[in-house]
């Protein structure tokens, strides 16, 4: 189910208190200059009755780009409940290392948890049994609700059809995440259901989505820490941090 949860008077300025604490990493845009940057929150200050958060000043930020106070910037950021929030405000002051931002009205939280889907590091796998044949999976995307795989053909299987089709039931599943700088990660998931195959014959690839709806609750939750750890790289990568 998807829907924005609407958050506002104290418990904007607990939130913003935590980012400011934790140094979390918050994404600012400038939608009108297509500007984007990763900042932390510094500071909180007041001015009279007026409440503002200060970030330093990013790299590549000139007065070319907001030459007036006022100006509109959006702020995205990942909680410590790994749901995505993103709120609206003004820029207030733009000092030579630093910036003032006013505090939004309110914060939006966006409740797609197990629908965010992150691309995942070559060489992750995912294995199951099939008609007593270990099949393994080269995993596109992940999410914790479920998986995008490209079917591996297994040596024993001579025939292209693989026999999996929607709405198979499998179960033991095995994710290896693999690092060059660490032995093989492995998560089990007790069982899934196939929920789209897509048949590609011109690069004679087979492609599966599955749906999870069986794990143990450890599990669940490495697999909810690897999800936010790729996402943030995958943010860094992408904004050149």
């Amino acid at each position: 189910m998807k829907h924005q949860d609407h958050i506002a008077g104290k418990q904007v300025l607990f939130i913003i208190e935590q980012l400011r604490n934790e140094k979390t990493f918050i994404r600012m845009r400038l939608p009108e200059d297509d500007f984007e940057q990763l900042t932390i929150i510094d500071d909180i200050r007041s001015k009279g009755d007026q409440k503002f958060f200060i970030i330093d000043r990013p790299e590549g930020f000139s007065e070319d780009i907001a030459p007036e106070h006022g100006k509109q910037v959006h702020f995205e950021f990942t909680g410590v409940d790994r749901l995505p929030y993103f709120f609206h405000t003004l820029i207030f002051r733009i000092d030579p290392k630093e910036i003032w931002v006013t505090f939004p009205e309110s914060i939006e939280r966006k409740q797609l948890r197990r629908n965010f889907r992150v691309d995942v590091p070559p060489g992750t796998q995912m294995s199951f049994y099939k008609n007593g044949v270990n099949i393994e999976n080269q995993v596109i995307n992940l999410s914790l609700g479920g998986s995008f795989c490209a079917l591996v053909r297994h040596p024993l299987i001579e025939k292209p059809d693989l026999d999996i089709a929607s709405g198979d039931s499998l179960r033991d599943i095995e994710l290896i995440f693999r690092s060059k700088f660490s032995e093989p990660q492995r998560l089990k998931i007790r069982k899934a259901i196939v929920v789209r195959v897509e048949e590609k014959p011109d690069i004679s690839e087979t492609f599966c989505a599955l749906h999870f709806i069986d794990m143990d609750k450890s599990e669940e939750k490495a697999l909810t820490e690897l999800i936010y750890i790729m996402q943030r790289e995958y943010l860094k990568k992408r904004l050149h941090i």
